[in-house]
């Protein structure tokens, strides 16, 4: 009779015991739902599967499980995403160079295209410049004035090309350089238009002297003494020239 409280009273202390560290440290409660699982798995796997599905234990493992399995299913998608925006910032990193070098080569290109273009006009202002001193002489400087703006329609002709490869290269497509089909009359054509014309060329010159604000002197025709200035100037003319 005196075993049986004892052993009750141990058996009491013993369940209390395992409870309370149940409540108070989980790797108790973890050993002592491992025991028991060993226990009933005596009668099957199944068995003690199906015993301890509704535990806290067994309950908080699921959940464990599914949140983890929601964290790698998110931590894919993000890889995923990530390597998608990887690739796509390596293809703008490669287009960013591809335009730096074009813009390189454009800049380049601008820049030979300015200078060549620069020369050219240069060398037509002082064409133009050299010109003037014959094409103040009459008769004479009709010839000289023709060949001087030949020479200028292949610049402008040419300076057209140089700017349509830079606009091609640019991929700006280009323009048509009508301009290098312009004719110029001929010296006796000039000649012949001289009497009918002379008024509306005089006009068009004036006209686009003042837009473009160039102090020009005033355009008249010359008096007979201006016109043996200019002529006896390069040589003797019959009648026109004093001897």
């Amino acid at each position: 009779m005196t075993f049986k409280p004892k052993l009750m009273g141990l058996i009491l202390v013993t369940l209390l015991a395992s409870n309370l560290a149940s409540l108070f440290s989980a790797s108790a409660h973890d050993w002592m739902h491992s025991v028991l699982w060993r226990i009933i798995s005596l009668g099957g796997h199944e068995l003690a599967d199906r015993a301890m599905s509704y535990s806290p234990k067994t309950k908080r493992d699921l959940e464990v499980k599914r949140k983890t399995a929601e964290i790698d299913a998110q931590n894919k998608q993000l890889r995923a995403s990530n390597d998608v925006q990887l690739k796509r910032l390596h293809a703008v990193e490669l287009e960013s160079q591809k335009l730096a070098k074009k813009l390189e080569v454009s800049g380049k290109r601008a820049k030979e295209t300015v200078a060549v273009v620069h020369k050219r006009l240069a060398k037509s202002i002082s064409r133009n410049v050299a010109a003037l001193p014959s094409e103040s002489i009459p008769y004479v400087g009709i010839g000289v004035a023709v060949a001087v703006t030949s020479m200028d329609i292949v610049d402008a002709c040419q300076t057209m090309k140089d700017f349509n490869e830079l606009l091609v290269m640019l991929g700006q497509g280009e323009e048509k350089p009508d301009l290098c089909g312009q004719k110029v009359p001929t010296v006796d054509q000039v000649v012949l238009e001289a009497k009918s014309k002379w008024r509306t060329s005089i006009q068009q010159i004036a006209d686009e002297a003042k837009d473009l604000k160039v102090t020009q002197p005033q355009i008249r025709l010359p008096s007979r003494e201006e016109v043996a200035k200019a002529a006896c100037a390069a040589g003797a003319v019959p009648y026109l020239c004093p001897q």
